[in-house]
């Protein structure tokens, strides 16, 4: 049976006939639902013909829900907003990819804690709606790396360890002896899982285990970019460090000393700046692009400039993306 706390009246907006009602209840995963005929693209005024309709829940996020199924933690899981509608079934209002999760890991008589409300109309269930989803202040991604540390995490905890065994650290902002690119760290992290042993239940195996050949991104990275431009703000840029980690995790042989060297334009008149490489990215970008998608095309550019004036096939590097060398 649900545990169902005391049931308080909700003052009614101007105008409003009815009484609402809102408490908190336990209620069976399997018995909360998403009305599928409505959809946030009419809430969020890009709809369709074919979508057009009342508009108060998102569609389904795959991607969204396969991330919550790797992070499940019931402990963890928030209330979520229901409206009990005047035919007595649950609707979500918020909540609707972690009840997906929990139905998944738990099965449907999983108990999930809920702020009901009772009473509601079409309008006021859009406003729950977009309290929920859309008029939240967005968090940085460095203070929920702070927090995550705090958790336990083990990725971010793994990150921040390497970090700090080169006597750097991480914050909101970029320094000297501070990365601020808190997102470009976490990619580096996740490449280092898919070369990483995992158990049985296909979880990854803290301390991280890489396969033979492979070392560390993180560290790799940040003493290859060092060795380049010493220690100052630019030197942390996330392009520059996505970019080296993707050279690096697809070639984990290359030489980082040669690396460097040619990130910094040794043997070239003038030495090569980090804006300069940035500047280079961009002009191979479609539309410019975001840090994530210019890292790419910036790759490229350094295999290329390292490769010049090689001529053992063995030493060439391969771009990502590229088949292994026969």
């Amino acid at each position: 049976m649900a545990r169902t706390a005391k049931k308080d009246a909700v003052p009614a907006q101007a105008g409003a006939t009815k009484t609402i009602r809102k408490f908190y209840e336990e209620i069976r995963v399997g018995d909360l639902y998403v009305d599928q005929t409505l959809d946030s693209a009419r809430l969020f005024g890009t709809n369709t013909a074919e979508d057009a309709g009342p508009a108060t829940q998102r569609k389904k996020d795959a991607a969204w829900t396969a991330r919550l199924t790797k992070m499940w933690d019931p402990f963890a899981l928030l209330p979520a907003i229901v409206s009990r509608r005047e035919d007595g079934r649950n609707c979500l209002l918020d909540g609707q990819h972690s009840t997906e999760v929990a139905v998944e890991k738990e099965g449907p008589d999983f108990l999930r804690d809920c702020m009901v409300y009772e009473g509601l109309s079409d309008e006021q269930e859009a406003k729950l709606f977009l309290a929920a989803n859309r008029d939240r202040k967005a968090v940085k991604p460095f203070d929920i790396f702070r927090v995550s540390i705090t958790a336990g995490d083990p990725r971010n905890t793994r990150i921040l360890d390497e970090v700090e065994s080169l006597d750097l650290g991480i914050s909101g902002s970029t320094s000297a002896n501070k990365i601020g690119a808190v997102q470009a760290l976490t990619a580096l992290a996740v490449m280092d899982e898919k070369h990483a042993a995992r158990d049985e239940s296909g979880n990854l195996i803290y301390p991280l285990v890489l396969s033979e050949g492979r070392s560390p991104l993180i560290p790799q990275v940040l003493r290859v970019v060092e060795d380049a431009w010493g220690r100052n703000p630019a030197t942390w840029e996330g392009i520059m460090l996505r970019a080296v980690a993707m050279v690096l995790d697809r070639n984990p042989g290359a030489r980082l000393d040669r690396l460097s060297g040619k990130l910094a334009g040794h043997g070239k008149k003038k030495p090569i700046t980090v804006a300069q490489w940035k500047e280079s990215s961009i002009a191979n970008t479609v539309g410019g692009g975001g840090s994530s998608s210019r890292s790419a095309p910036l790759a490229k550019i350094i295999i290329t400039e390292y490769n010049t004036g090689l001529t053992d096939p063995s030493e060439i590097l391969i771009p990502p993306g590229r088949a292994d060398k026969d």
